[in-house]
């Protein structure tokens, strides 16, 4: 899964920069999707936001531990929302693959009632108030197959610089009314494995939904040829140099023969 990238079509990683490999979840296979959507997760999701709930995404995230600080703290705003109406809107999930103590993830309690004065960004917040972010700050060290679930308005990340790799399901649900009936994104799966879910499940996922906020062309996995124009052209003429390569051999092949 994360050994080859995905190039030309064949299966592999998502990788748009240094930092992170990143796959979509659903596609390891009907158990990925039997455990992030576990009915006792979406009880504990519905209640919490009193609403039914979509999709936001789903991804394996795997950091790279290149010691750099590249994903900051931050909040949601709530910026997809059609509907601006009080109270949680999202709820975040992340699964552990492995032990993780160094890169854990990192949420500040209370911070999901500040209702965002100064924005997502931390580093935009009064001193005062950053000190309050950072301070309180409380690491959230997992075992394998542990699950976090939490509020996507508190401030939160992965601890950072770190540099030690850390691999882990990412994701997120929200209200659906308050979302125009959308999912977030998207979500790649293979329709066999539809097969085991139950009503519920699959519209979670979006099968009787409005289609999704973001295209996947915007996804922000799917950039690398905007982000990195050059190695990308770079990359598409190493790959026809190689078929042109494989032409030329064989049209020698064939001379040969004669």
């Amino acid at each position: 899964m994360l050994a080859n990238p995905s190039v030309y079509g064949s299966q592999g990683f998502y990788q748009k920069d240094r930092h992170k490999k990143i796959y979509e979840a659903f596609l390891l296979g009907e158990e990925s999707l039997q455990i992030l959507l576990d009915e006792r997760i979406l009880d504990i999701v519905e209640g919490y936001l009193d609403a039914n709930v979509l999709i936001q995404e789903m991804i394996v995230k795997n950091d790279l531990g290149d010691n750099e600080l590249y994903f900051p703290m931050h909040a949601h705003t709530g910026s997809y929302r059609t509907n601006k109406n009080a109270g949680p809107f999202s709820v975040g999930i992340m699964l552990y693959t492995h032990d993780t103590e160094e890169g854990a993830f990192c949420f500040t309690p209370g911070t999901h009632l500040w209702d965002f004065p100064h924005g997502a960004d931390p580093y935009k917040y009064p001193k005062d108030m950053q000190d309050e972010i950072f301070e309180n700050m409380v690491r959230v060290v997992g075992k394998k197959g542990d699950i976090v679930l939490f509020d996507h308005r508190g401030f939160h990340g992965p601890q950072q610089p770190v540099t030690t790799p850390r691999t882990v399901f990412l994701g997120g649900f929200h209200h659906g009314k308050d979302h125009g009936n959308k999912t977030k994104c998207p979500v790649a799966l293979y329709s066999t494995d539809l097969r085991g879910l139950s009503d519920r499940q699959r519209d979670v996922l979006g099968i009787r939904s409005e289609g999704a906020i973001i295209p996947a062309d915007q996804l922000h996995y799917n950039s690398f040829h905007k982000a990195n124009p050059t190695s990308y052209k770079m990359a598409q003429n190493v790959i026809q140099i190689g078929f042109a390569i494989q032409k030329m051999k064989s049209k020698v092949k064939k001379i040969i023969k004669r």
